[in-house]
């Protein structure tokens, strides 16, 4: 038997509870490993808040989609890894479609190309932050088709995906330009963005802050930064938001994120990480104990998290 963060009904976070479960075996083509931290992402809580639709006849389910570990044990067909590799990745999945065995777990088995090698120099609570941020931050930038010479305005910089994204749209050679809360000015300019506090008044201090024409926003918060997007003057077609609403569709945003995502763009973000290139900033790290995982998660809907909340599993 395993410990493990389920929930058997939908709700806040106060519906988590630590569940024994019967040891995961790998299939074919599948690896366990055994689970060293778990990064928190907000469709995590959007998922076990029944917000995006769960059907409740499958439940218990997991909790948790980043993960970092060694691996345990191999299934058949898997020439890629090891018994002892250190390995992260993320439980796939559309939101919504609740997860059985969540990263939330001392064990975990996921099908190989689910997983990638731990560069050396990558700590496991770091590795564990990348999976979902590395993904959406990647895939929007390709959504927008970012280049050198854009000059981009990235809502919710400071967040676990916001950050990845401004340090990734640096290094192609764009000016960001991050909004994020007053006390993240410093944060960001350190990430190579200029700063812009959100608030009454935000579009002023963008044109203000902006060293050429804008040319995409990238949204990483909610619609509202759509509709800025267009006030300053930006077609629907150079605006990408990961936070699909109505209003945003009907405002003409590109919905992006993970779904842009390639199989290599995870192995790239944790290679840039381990050479120092890419900073992933850890907020917080829990033990995994479910008050201490409902109490990060109650921190992490509260929307003022800089960077990645992880979860120590080992």
């Amino acid at each position: 038997m395993i410990r493990a963060i389920q929930y058997r009904r939908f709700g806040g976070p106060e519906v988590l509870e630590m569940a024994d479960v019967a040891a995961p075996a790998p299939g074919n083509g599948e690896i366990r490993l055994a689970v060293k931290a778990a990064g928190l992402n907000p469709v995590d809580w959007k998922i076990f808040s029944g917000a995006t639709g769960g059907d409740a006849s499958t439940l218990p389910q997991g909790v948790g989609r980043d993960y970092s570990g060694l691996v345990e044990a191999v299934g058949e067909g898997v020439a890629d890894f090891a018994v002892g590799d250190a390995v992260l990745g993320t439980v796939r999945g559309a939101p919504g479609v609740g997860m059985v065995s969540g990263s939330l777990a001392e064990a975990l088995v996921v099908p190989a190309d689910w997983a990638v090698r731990k560069p050396d120099a990558l700590g496991f609570h770091e590795a564990a932050a990348l999976g979902v941020a590395a993904q959406a931050a990647s895939g929007a930038l390709r959504t927008l088709e970012l280049s050198e010479g854009d000059v981009i305005v990235v809502s919710g910089a400071s967040g676990g995906v916001g950050s990845l994204a401004v340090q990734l749209a640096v290094r192609r050679g764009a000016a960001v330009i991050g909004i994020a809360g007053e006390r993240n000015a410093d944060y960001l300019r350190s990430l190579g963005a200029i700063p812009v506090a959100y608030g009454e008044g935000v579009e002023s201090r963008v044109e203000a802050a902006a060293p050429a024409p804008i040319t995409k926003l990238l949204d990483c918060h909610g619609a509202e930064y759509v509709a800025l997007a267009l006030k300053l003057g930006l077609t629907p077609g150079a605006v990408a938001t990961l936070v699909p609403s109505r209003e945003a569709a009907a405002m003409g945003a590109q919905v992006t994120g993970s779904r842009r995502a390639r199989p290599d763009d995870l192995r790239q973000a944790a290679g840039l990480v381990a050479q120092g290139a890419v900073e992933v900033s850890i907020a917080g790290v829990y033990p995994f104990e479910a008050e201490a995982v409902r109490d990060a998660y109650t921190e992490l809907r509260g929307g003022h998290v800089r960077g990645k909340l992880v979860v120590d599993v080992s």
